[in-house]
């Protein structure tokens, strides 16, 4: 390890022992190390507002004849010209006096001074052999467009001078270069003797700013070992403690942006106890796995860590903290603060085995150690969980068990996690806003899914039998001790969608650890979309958890679920929020008394799903966008996708938890059912609680669709059906009815046939019968 270096490679050394040589080896730096990061800022007798000046005309300033001297001015053809043709400074100006002059008899003409140049580059004409001329005025040269570039040479300087100034001025120059690139040419002594060996030790660019009394450190150019060819991997990073002797005190959200740190993977970032304030995003781009803040930190927030964000992506990431620090503290490889007051006044530099007393004040939970487990235990003491607590880009935590100090969770958490402590009914407060589950220590976990128990309080049951309409089912359905119910709380964790699938295929491949190319990952994540339900993606819920009848669906229990679900017929209500996302295939049973809001939405249901009669309340929301059949009235609804404009009813008296009368008003419009034409013709099919006013009105919106329904019917319609349809009048016309035939011929509906035919007969007779009678008819044999 190098002690004067900011970066060096160790994979093999442990974290212990490098925190423990940085801390007796403080990184100083000097001024020449550093960029200085000036803000801009005015200066005495600055205008930070310019404005142009108003136009004035030239006119000539006599005091330009009196000047020896004027500034030159680049691009000046003549003199560029000149110079080619290989004439010197002193015959161009000699040709150019006598041209002033009109010695050649032209007079100041710019076609004399090219003639008098061409015959000088020529090497003819009197102009070359004539003498030097006299220096020309600045008012001339003026007047030619042409300004002197020369060293006059009454005014040149002593040879020695000008070689001294020539000499200072390389050296500047080199010096100038040489402190420009010293940053990132640091390594040329190791680039090419240690670029394949396991360490090295280096001073990256790095840039500062001014902060009150100290640094601020405002980026840490790590990205430039990957540019020189070094290996970025294993690094360990110090963050200097002095520049100059001025303590750096503070860490800015930018320092260690992506952009100034991709493609460098870090093992261990030191912030060293010079440091007060870290910013909140300063480690959130780096690739680091483990970060050291050091004893002077008193102000860290971090903002949520995405461990997809750095380059090269995050495996892991925590945190250690100075035994004598303050401020912060790491317990059971969690980050916490310390809040209020308390005994952080009296903590001094020997006040370690204080600081991990368990009395000491309450803690927030600002980050814990990523990749997590399913089961992740919050330490004792935390009252407050942050919005930064768990990282994304990984696998959240399952379960999560918490202190019964625990007051407020800050931000949003996954809805799936399962929350546990000894006080449900109070953690459920706690945790309504952020979303997820809640349950006490006494569950149990069974095939992925966990149970609750609780006291049962249906008198129905309280004689060992559960009862219906008076009727004592089996002994096997009560509960076997007492009035003990289960209820489940979490059901089996939702699968891999395919972009995460397909994320972490690509993100294995570019680690090496798989030989699948990106177009096999692509067709595998594209196959799990479309695949068969399998036999084992079925979730059938016990009737009993030890001993318990199960007869209660939590909120959020289910917010996904296998493609098959079967509920037991223990089961007396499923409460809010059980979306049942990917479920195709519904089993409920009878007994089912409650279904409550948003429930049983994936939108996938293979219809018509069946909802007993025993069911008399369903929340609104429910069954969004699918078919289902209520037993309770024998017809078969239409959900829409619109949840406002459900016509689900809760708690009704007749036992039939729907509004047919808002339906009906759905079925004219259409819009937002699964099948609107369906609608229609499962509507008239069963007419429970129809208007004969609504139901010519569906009749006349059935005819406008006329070739559509009479396929349908003899797709999917049966002999109920077309005994409906006929009875509404649809089959009146004569044409239509053939037409009827005819489809329910080709789909050998044999049955619907011969309906028809005998319904068209009886109806003919009825008609003939109906008709008065001639006079000739009557005596007709």
């Amino acid at each position: 390890m190098d002690a004067t270096a900011l970066v060096f490679r160790d994979a093999t050394s442990s974290l212990d022992d490098l925190i423990a040589r940085v801390q007796e080896n403080p990184l100083h730096l000097t001024l020449a190390d550093v960029t200085i990061e000036e803000p801009g800022h005015p200066i005495e007798g600055e205008n930070w507002r310019p404005q142009l000046a108003p136009y004035k005309p030239w006119v000539h300033d006599a005091a330009l004849d009196e000047t020896e001297e004027l500034d030159g001015t680049d691009g000046d053809l003549l003199i560029v010209g000149a110079l080619g043709m290989g004439i010197t400074d002193e015959e161009r100006m000699g040709i150019i006096g006598s041209a002033v002059r009109g010695e050649e008899g032209e007079g100041p003409t710019a076609s004399a001074v090219g003639q008098a140049i061409g015959e000088v580059a020529a090497g003819t004409g009197a102009a070359a052999a004539a003498a030097p001329a006299r220096k020309l005025s600045p008012h001339e040269l003026w007047t030619l467009g042409q300004t002197p570039r020369w060293q006059p040479k009454e005014e040149a300087k002593d040879p020695s001078c000008e070689n001294a100034r020539e000499t200072q001025e390389r050296e500047t120059s080199q010096n100038r270069e040489t402190l420009l690139t010293a940053r990132e040419t640091s390594l040329s002594d190791r680039e090419t003797s240690q670029s394949e060996e396991t360490y090295f030790a280096t001073n990256v660019p790095v840039t500062v700013r001014r902060d009150g009394k100290g640094y601020a450190v405002s980026a840490v150019h790590l990205g430039k070992l990957a540019e020189h060819g070094l290996r970025a991997d294993g690094l360990i990073v110090v963050v200097p403690s002095f520049i100059d002797d001025v303590p750096v005190v503070r860490i800015a959200s930018e320092a260690f942006s992506r952009r100034f740190t991709s493609g460098a993977q870090v093992r261990l970032l030191v912030v060293p106890d010079t440091v007060e304030v870290v910013g909140s995003q300063a480690f959130n781009a780096v690739s680091a796995e483990v970060v050291y803040l050091g004893a002077g930190v008193r102000t860290y927030d971090p903002s949520p860590l995405d461990m997809a964000l750095p380059n090269p992506r995050l495996e892991a990431r925590r945190y250690l903290v100075s035994p004598v620090n303050k401020c912060y503290a790491k317990k059971e490889d969690c980050l916490l603060e310390r809040l209020g007051g308390g005994h952080s006044e009296r903590l001094g530099a020997g006040d370690a085995r204080l600081f991990s007393s368990e009395t000491m004040a309450p803690f927030r939970l600002i980050f814990a150690s990523a990749p997590y487990a399913e089961h992740f235990v919050v330490p004792d003491g935390v009252r407050v969980m942050s919005a930064a607590a768990f990282a994304k880009g990984c696998p959240p935590p399952r379960v999560i068990d918490v202190p019964d100090s625990l007051e407020r969770v800050d931000g949003s958490m996954n809805p799936e996690t399962l929350w546990r402590a000894s006080d449900p009914a109070a953690l459920a407060r706690i945790v309504a806003r952020c979303g997820g589950r809640v349950t006490d220590f006494q569950a149990v976990e069974k095939n992925q899914c966990w149970y609750g128990f609780a006291e049962g309080n249906d008198p129905a049951e309280k004689d060992g039998f559960a009862r219906e309409d008076g009727v004592a089912k089996e002994p096997s359905v009560a509960a076997a001790n007492g009035s003990r119910e289960a209820h489940l709380v979490a059901g089996p964790p939702a699968p891999d969608s395919p972009s995460r699938q397909f994320s972490s295929a690509a993100h294995a491949r570019m680690r090496g650890a798989t030989a699948v190319s990106a177009r096999e990952a692509a067709a595998n994540a594209a196959s799990a979309m479309v695949a068969p339900v399998s036999a084992t993606d079925r979730l059938a819920l016990p009737r009993e958890v030890e001993g318990a009848p199960l007869t209660l669906i939590a909120e959020r229990a289910l917010i996904t679920a296998p493609a098959t679900l079967v509920i037991p017929d223990t089961v007396r209500e499923v409460r809010d929020g059980n979306a049942c996302k990917g479920t195709r295939k519904l089993m409920l049973p009878e007994g089912l008394r409650t279904i409550g809001t948003h429930c049983f939405c994936s939108r996938t249901l293979v219809g018509p799903v069946l909802i007993p009669a025993s069911v008399t309340s369903i929340g609104e929301g429910s069954f969004e966008y699918a078919i289902v059949r209520l037993a309770a009235a024998d017809a078969v609804v239409h959900i829409t996708s619109d949840q406002l404009i459900s016509c689900f009813l809760e708690d009704v008296e007749d036992g039939i938890p729907f509004d047919f009368a808002r339906y009906d008003d759905q079925l004219l419009v259409g819009r937002g059912l699964p099948d609107h034409l369906g609608a229609l013709l499962h509507r008239v099919a069963a007419p429970f609680r129809l208007a004969p006013e609504m139901r010519d009105r569906i009749v006349e919106a059935l005819r406008e669709r006329a070739a559509e329904a009479v396929q349908y019917v003899a797709r999917e319609g049966d002999i109920a059906m077309v005994r409906a349809l006929a009875d509404a009048g649809f089959l009146n016309d004569v044409e239509l009815f053939d037409r009827q035939i005819e489809r329910l011929r080709a789909s050998n509906r044999t049955d619907c046939v011969l309906f028809l035919m005998n319904w068209q007969h009886d109806r003919a007779e009825a008609t003939r019968a109906t008709a008065p009678k001639r006079a000739r008819d009557r005596f007709a044999l």
